[in-house]
Formats: C-alpha cells, sequence, structure tokens
C-alpha cells in the first residue's frame, strides 16, 4: 500500500508538473500573440496618424502658397505639386536637422 500510495504520489506530482509546463506554453504563446497583434495596431495607428499630419499640413501649405501667390490654389494638379514639394522639402529639412544634431559646435 506505501509503494502504491508513493507511485500514485510521484504520477500526481509529474501530471502536475506537465500540466504548469502547458499552462506556462499556452501563456507565453498568448502573451506573443497578444504582443504581436499590439505591435501590428500601433503601426497601424502610427501610419493612420502620418497619413492624416500629412494631409493637414499639405492643407497649411496649399493655403499659405495660396496667400503668399495671393491668388487661391483651384488647380488640383498645381495643389498636389505645391503639397508634395513642400512635404519634400519638410522631410529633408527634419532629416537633416537628425543627422546634424550631433555633430553641431557650440
Amino acid at each position: 500500500a506505501r509503494r502504491e500510495s508513493a507511485a500514485i504520489r510521484e504520477r500526481a506530482g509529474e501530471e502536475g508538473k506537465q500540466i504548469v509546463a502547458e499552462a506556462q506554453r499556452k501563456a507565453q504563446a498568448e502573451a506573443e500573440r497578444i504582443s504581436a497583434n499590439a505591435q501590428r495596431q500601433i503601426e497601424a495607428d502610427r501610419q493612420a496618424a502620418q497619413i492624416s499630419l500629412r494631409s493637414d499640413v499639405g492643407m497649411l501649405a496649399t493655403e499659405l502658397a495660396s496667400r503668399i501667390v495671393g491668388e487661391s490654389l483651384t488647380d488640383q494638379a498645381l495643389q498636389s505639386r505645391v503639397i508634395d514639394r513642400f512635404l519634400d522639402d519638410l522631410d529633408g529639412q527634419v532629416a537633416g536637422d537628425r543627422s546634424g544634431a550631433g555633430t553641431r559646435e557650440a
């Protein structure tokens, strides 16, 4: 009876370890899935914000260019070219600021 009792306890201990290990594997897989979904959502939100920001900046650039030139930029093709050129210049300035920020001398 003692040997049988010890064997039962040993089997129960092993089964318990297997159950814990399986639960840990499942929890790890779930955590990885949640993390991957969060990363995809963050990237989608970042892209949406970037598109929205470019659109807003483009409208402001068109309005500013219209005020500077003194006439309305109603031509869609012209408007698109002005916006694209303005945003490209802005991107170039931001990239230049980032690359030169650490090399500036006081």
